[in-house]
Order: C-alpha cells, then sequence, then structure tokens
C-alpha cells in the first residue's frame, strides 16, 4: 500500500528561528571548507548552509527525513537563515560525504562557553537521589532469562521465571 504524501511544511510548523542570529556568524568560518572538490567552481551548498540546515532539523521534529528538509529550503525563512536559494536533495545527499562533521564541534564548544551557568532551586537537592527506571526491563526479562538457559536441543527451561525473580537473578549476576 503506497504511503499517503505528507502536506507541506510551512514556516508557521518550524520553531528555532531565533537561536540562529548567534549562531550563523559562528558558522561562516566553515564556508569554504569541502569546496576543493568543485574544480568546476559551481557549489550552491557549503558547509555553513548544510551545518545550519541540521540545525533546524534538530530544532523541528516535523521534519523527518532528507526530503522533509529540502522541502523546508523551499521557505523564504529558511533561505534567510542559509543565505541561499532552493536545494536539490542530490545537494544535500552528497554533504554528508563532503563535509568533515568534527569541524563543527569546536563551535559547540564556543556555544557552550557563552552558556550562563545556572545555579539550581534548593528544592531541586530532594531529586539528587532519583532513580530513573525503565519500565521496559520487567517484560523483557523473562524472555532474556530463557534465552540464556535453553539447552542444546533449543528446548525451553522446565520452570519459569516471574518479573520479580529475573530481577533478582541479574541483579546477584551483574
Amino acid at each position: 500500500m503506497a504511503r499517503t504524501p505528507s502536506k507541506p511544511v510551512t514556516a508557521k510548523d518550524l520553531q528555532g528561528f531565533k537561536y540562529f542570529d548567534a549562531v550563523v556568524p559562528l558558522l561562516a568560518r566553515l564556508r569554504d571548507t569541502g569546496t576543493l572538490r568543485d574544480k568546476a567552481g559551481n557549489r550552491r551548498l557549503f558547509f555553513d548552509q548544510y551545518a545550519a540546515l541540521l540545525l533546524l532539523y534538530f530544532f523541528n521534529p516535523i521534519l523527518t527525513s532528507l526530503n522533509g528538509l529540502q522541502q523546508a529550503t523551499n521557505l523564504q525563512k529558511v533561505q534567510k537563515i542559509i543565505g541561499g536559494a532552493r536545494l536539490s536533495i542530490g545537494a544535500l545527499s552528497e554533504a554528508q560525504g563532503v563535509f568533515d562533521a568534527t569541524l563543527v564541534e569546536g563551535i559547540f564548544g564556543e556555544l557552550v562557553d557563552r552558556v550562563v551557568p545556572v545555579t539550581p532551586k534548593p528544592e531541586w537537592a530532594t531529586l539528587k537521589d532519583l532513580t530513573a527506571v525503565d519500565g521496559s526491563l520487567p517484560p523483557a526479562c523473562s524472555r532474556m532469562i530463557w534465552a540464556s538457559w535453553v539447552d542444546e536441543n533449543n528446548r525451553p527451561p522446565r520452570c519459569t521465571f516471574t518479573s520479580r525473580s529475573c530481577v533478582e537473578f541479574l541483579s546477584k549476576s551483574l
């Protein structure tokens, strides 16, 4: 059965534009990275634009694919951020192999240095001993134990384990 096409992305659907005022100037130093292989001089997508698009992708859960990201480049608001026109899916696809993602680490380091340290509220101190529990463990536990106790003929064990005995077994074995 064919998938139903999703509705086109609009500027109202997207968020996070206010953060680009601080980020785009930092990304500008990446502009010439990865352009050596462009002998014809007709590159339309540069690393700073690609990094800005990826940030837009991370800010917007509505963008779920490369096609969605490409579709967003049709919007004037996005074109203003990336400083260019609509991009092709081929250019976006190629960018993954052309640009070195490790170069962005320094920029993120600079952004982290700009963040003002946050002093937690005194009442948050009660949360210091809080333990997060994943609720998917108990149902999966009995299946994991069964898989580890199957005999050489692939027969199941003779006894059944409850979630409680499973957790006890795992806590002793870890």
